[in-house]
């Protein structure tokens, strides 16, 4: 117990007094060294951001924007209209930049998007479940509860610029269709230039003479006179007339009165 070791660097004892620097060079060089944690764990969110988003805006949580139409307010998330939507994108930073420069002191209030044009507010609940898309295992299907929502819908879907929620509004006009609206849907194409649906729906009329006699004796027929017009061409096209009213025939001069004479 009376001796004692005099401390020393741990690195010097173990290295012999006669090595050379060029012989620790080895030792200087990095070395990889592997360390295994095994497999990674179940991503049990991956997938999840469409339907947490939808969850988010049914809950009403995080929601910063307001679209009202008709008295009625509808939430959402402007960082989700604006990714599916180019339009809204641009509403979005033109609302937010008009904020900014008129230094509101509500700066955390939600941005209002006034709707105006819109009177039947269910067709936003149809955009926004459109943008959202369907809920997880759910069946329901786009289905406008009247003319008026059908038409608010296509309104919404071409002025922001959604070709999706456009195409089931389109589908929709060829649904149920019958004597008894078909004026109202081909109106409806005509203010919103649905041309390839207009198209299917003449084809359909022109093919079932019951229809256009039904159709003539309708007297709304005369609100849509360009659907009229194009109905007696199609008529004209069926019984063999040409297009061109430059190819009808001429009646020569006289030849009226010598048929009439021969008749005689």
């Amino acid at each position: 117990f009376g001796s004692s070791v005099s401390a020393r660097p741990l690195g010097l004892l173990c290295l012999p007094t006669s090595a050379s620097p060029s012989s620790l060079a080895w030792m200087a060089a990095p070395m990889e060294l592997t360390v295994d944690l095994g497999p990674f764990p179940d991503d049990t969110n991956q997938g999840k951001i469409l339907s947490g988003l939808r969850t988010l805006w049914e809950q009403g949580d995080f929601c910063d924007v307001q679209l009202i139409a008709a008295g009625q307010t509808f939430k959402a998330h402007a960082s989700v209209l604006a990714a599916a939507s180019g339009a809204f994108h641009d509403l979005l930073v033109r609302l937010g930049t008009e904020r900014g420069a008129a230094a509101l002191p509500q700066e955390y209030a939600p941005l209002t998007i006034q709707l105006d044009e819109v009177s039947h507010p269910e067709s936003i609940q149809a955009m926004l479940e459109c943008v959202y898309g369907p809920a997880p295992g759910s069946t329901a299907s786009f289905s406008p509860s009247n003319e008026g929502m059908n038409r608010d819908i296509l309104r919404l879907a071409q002025r922001f610029q959604m070709p999706q929620l456009e195409a089931k509004a389109c589908h929709w006009l060829t649904l149920g269709l019958s004597t008894a609206n078909v004026l109202e849907r081909l109106a409806a194409c005509e203010e919103f230039g649905l041309t390839s649906v207009r198209e299917k729906i003449l084809e359909q009329l022109t093919a079932n003479p019951g229809a256009l006699f039904v159709l003539a004796n309708d007297p709304e027929v005369i609100n849509v006179p360009i659907v009229l017009r194009d109905l007696l061409v199609r008529v004209l096209r069926l019984l063999g007339c040409p297009e061109d009213p430059n190819a009808v025939p001429k009646v020569q001069p006289g030849q009226g009165k010598r048929a009439k004479k021969a008749g005689a």
